[in-house]
This record gives structure tokens, C-alpha cells and sequence, in this order.
């Protein structure tokens, strides 16, 4: 799929292609919004899970920052999942809550056992269960929400001391997918894909949560490195990229300002190794 190879093709620029490539890199992130909405047909839904996959020469059985990349993806879309039926929106909350089960899972199964993990796709069944069932309460899709979380964060763990420079590696993979959601979802200053627009504010959430769950200890350097590309994540928030869970049908904002804040955030990262 063509918006499938895109997404992974950045998957880390410093862990897969080197830190010589991040000139030609950043120039390609910035052009690549454009095809990825001339991909995408005026009013159209798009694939759901398109390019969110893992690619087949990537191993998150041993790929630290694939591993934690899909699983950010997981954490991202139950993040815009739950906020949507917090604010009433069940149809739009229950597409969410569903995809983490139907296209990203399978991809990590290997992954667990080949980590020691037992994985959490009980704890995702049960959300999706309490998601689409029309008698579940709002605490028992929080309970259930709540349970998954705690199954993504074991199965983290499993990664076992992950360096800040592989976080924000991490991070910057999710906001490239963001950016590459956000190009299809927002065209022209239209919203044509309300969920694409949705999966973008849910990814870039999670990785700005990733780089503030950096402690950066006693060092001093990490810590103002991490303030920064903190500052670039919140600029997107500030330019109105998001106004709210659910789109206008009209933006200023603009997937060349995700690409842009990914090509910062990662130029940090590598002057932090």
C-alpha cells in the first residue's frame, strides 16, 4: 500500500538509515505531504488501518523502535478512542477502540513471544467489548480502558531500560505518522477524513506523552533537550491544529507543520546521543 510504505519508511532514520541522511530525510518529509492527499479522494473514508502496519523487513521481535512504535500507535488510537465517548460521540469512540484489536495486534503477537511478554489481547477484547455494547456504563469502559493500558505498559517493559534517545526516536515516528494521517485527513483547509484528522490528534498526544515520561535525571542537557522538542509538540497545539476531538469541516493548519515539528523534534533527538 502506498501511504503503508511511506509510514515506515522513516520508521528511524538514526536506528535504520544513519544520522548523515537527516538533511535529505527532513526535505522528504516536508514534500511528502502532498502526495499522501493527492492519494486521497475528496470526501473519502480511506482504508482503515492503511499504513499502520508493520512492513515485512521491519522485526519488532528485535527492532526496539518498531516495537514501541506500534504500540504507541495502540496507545494513540484508544487515547482519541476513549475522548470521543467521553464526549458523547459512541460511533466515532467505538471505530477507534476497535482498530488497536483488528489491525495492529496481530503484527506484535510474534513480537510478545519472542520478548517474554503475554501481551494484553484479552484486556483488548474486553474494551471492544464494553465499547460496543449498548448496556455497558461509562465506568465499565473506563475499567476496561484502564486495563489495556496497563497490558501496553507490560508489554513496554519488556523492551527493558529503553534509552531517552530511543524514546524520542519513538516519538518522532509518531508524530510522522501523525503527519502523514493529518495530510490525508486535512485538504486544502478542508477536513475530508474526520477519522485520519482524529488518528493525528490521538498520535501526536502519545508522543508527547512518550517525551514527557523522559526523566532526564541529573543531566542537565537532556533536560533542556527535552523542554524544547516538548515546546515543538505544543507549537501544533497552539497553531490550531486540533480545535477540537471532532473537526471543523475548515483549517488553517496544515500536515506540513506535523512533518516540520517531526524534523525538529528528531534533530534534537540525535544532538542528545
Amino acid at each position: 500500500m502506498h501511504k503503508r510504505t511511506k509510514l515506515w519508511s522513516s520508521l528511524s532514520l538514526a536506528a535504520l538509515v544513519g544520522a548523515g541522511a537527516i538533511g535529505a530525510h527532513a526535505q522528504h518529509g516536508a514534500d511528502a505531504a502532498a502526495p499522501a492527499q493527492a492519494a486521497m479522494p475528496a470526501g473519502g473514508e480511506g482504508g482503515e488501518g492503511e499504513g499502520e502496519g508493520l512492513p515485512r523487513d521491519v522485526n519488532p521481535a528485535t527492532n526496539d523502535v518498531a516495537y514501541l512504535t506500534q504500540l504507541g500507535l495502540m496507545r494513540g488510537h484508544l487515547l482519541v478512542g476513549l475522548e470521543l465517548y467521553r464526549a458523547g460521540h459512541i460511533e466515532h469512540a467505538r471505530t477507534h477502540m476497535k482498530h488497536p484489536r483488528s489491525e495492529l495486534y496481530a503484527d506484535l503477537v510474534p513480537a510478545f513471544e519472542a520478548r517474554g511478554s503475554s501481551g494484553f489481547g484479552g484486556q483488548l477484547g474486553a474494551l471492544t467489548r464494553a465499547v460496543e455494547s449498548d448496556d455497558s456504563t461509562p465506568e465499565a469502559v473506563e475499567a476496561a480502558y484502564t486495563d489495556v493500558l496497563a497490558g501496553i505498559s507490560a508489554a513496554e517493559a519488556a523492551v527493558g531500560g529503553a534509552s531517552a534517545a530511543l524514546q524520542i526516536q519513538v516519538a518522532v515516528n509518531l508524530l510522522r505518522t501523525a503527519a502523514e494521517e493529518y495530510g490525508i485527513g486535512v485538504v486544502d483547509g478542508k477536513v475530508v477524513n474526520g477519522h485520519e484528522y482524529q488518528d493525528a490528534y490521538g498520535f501526536t498526544r502519545t508522543a508527547r506523552a512518550r517525551i514527557e515520561g523522559i526523566d532526564p535525571g541529573e543531566d542537565a542537557e537532556l533536560a533542556a533537550g527535552l523542554n524544547t522538542i516538548e515546546g515543538y509538540i505544543q507549537e501544533l497545539f497552539d497553531a490550531g491544529a486540533w480545535p477540537s476531538v471532532m473537526p471543523p469541516e475548515t483549517l488553517e493548519a496544515n500536515a506540513s507543520l506535523l512533518f516540520g515539528a517531526a524534523a525538529r523534534v528528531e534533530i534534537v533527538g540525535l544532538g542528545l546521543r
